[in-house]
């Protein structure tokens, strides 16, 4: 994670993939109040490869007591020292050029940690909320699950945003840029756009998962989400054969699902926030994942319609829904 060292704080400055200082507060991503500083005074800027930075100002910046040519290229090095308005002013250094990389930044600490796409909070051992990238949308939201009436409420949250799980407490750093972020959700894609194939040992110890589309195949190593999957599946096929409408097939409360799987309400929630978590993270494109488990009122459902389930090599059943007549 690429940072500077800030002349009068002991907590470093993180860098996006293109950092400007100045003084204007509400065009900056770092502010120098002084009265000699524009208000965009510098910008530092990821390549790709390496970092430059490049002088915006009337009064100039200094790299290591040498003045930069106004709006040229300069590429940076580590332990380069840098001077905003004059050269005498106190300097910035530079600690790391790592890649530019998103960040929890712990406000207690001032610990940074690096931000997965699929990240549980406040830890994987006991999750209560994820933090995760939406490419539909092309936002990060932040997802309390569990509430009493089993319902999710998921908020979008933006760079700089406080985030409070808990006992703890972050703020979000997000150093991508909107270029990439707006190239990855273009991709559009959502995990109802892929079939499931269940593949269950013939005593049900074991649960395999493969997701299908196209021409791809991903499978996934047996974990025990999975058992709660193929439990819902099984729910939709036997509402499917029965004649149930589509929108009603599949609805489970989650009185029966605990008692019937014999956990609580708060080990189902974490097994939902991590099936969309490996899901997430096994296949090569970043994926919607939130309408795997669909949830209303007291009641939970499997959010996907094409899938089949293997007892060992013998084919349980299978469900393929129909699409949705288009209006003339």
């Amino acid at each position: 994670m690429a940072c500077l060292q800030h002349p009068d704080k002991d907590q470093p400055v993180y860098l996006m993939a293109h950092h400007t200082i100045g003084r204007r507060q509400d065009a900056v991503d770092t502010r120098i109040t002084s009265s000699e500083i524009s208000g965009i005074h510098a910008a530092i800027q990821w390549t790709g490869t390496h970092w430059i930075i490049r002088d915006l100002s009337r009064n100039g910046t200094w790299v290591n007591g040498q003045q930069l040519v106004p709006a040229k290229n300069y590429p940076l090095q580590q332990g380069d020292r840098i001077a905003f308005g004059r050269a005498s002013n106190p300097l910035w250094v530079v600690e790391s050029l790592d890649a530019p990389e998103n960040l929890l930044i712990d406000l207690r600490t001032g610990e940074a940690l690096p931000l997965e796409q699929y990240h549980l909070l406040p830890d994987e051992s006991d999750p209560l909320a994820s933090l995760h990238f939406n490419p539909l949308t092309g936002q990060w939201l932040y997802e309390i699950t569990g509430t009493p009436s089993g319902s999710e409420s998921a908020t979008v949250v933006k760079h700089g945003e406080r985030i409070d799980c808990g006992r703890h407490s972050w703020q979000l750093f997000l150093a991508e840029n909107q270029g990439a972020t707006k190239e990855l959700s273009l991709q559009r894609l959502s995990i109802t756009d892929f079939a499931l194939r269940f593949t269950v040992s013939h005593h049900e110890e074991h649960v395999q998962l493969q997701l299908r589309r196209e021409d791809m195949k991903k499978d996934l190593p047996a974990r025990t989400h999975n058992y709660l999957l193929l439990y819902l599946a099984r729910a939709r096929i036997r509402d499917m054969q029965q004649g149930a409408d589509p929108d009603a097939q599949g609805w489970v409360s989650i009185q029966l699902v605990t008692r019937e799987l014999g956990i609580t309400a708060n080990h189902l929630n974490t097994q939902i926030f991590r099936a969309r978590k490996q899901i997430a993270e096994t296949l090569p494109d970043a994926i919607d994942t939130s309408s795997l488990v669909e949830r209303r009122s007291w009641e939970i459902r499997l959010g996907c319609s094409h899938f089949e389930i293997y007892k060992g090599a013998q084919l349980e059943s299978r469900m393929a829904q129909p699409e949705k007549a288009q209006p003339d």
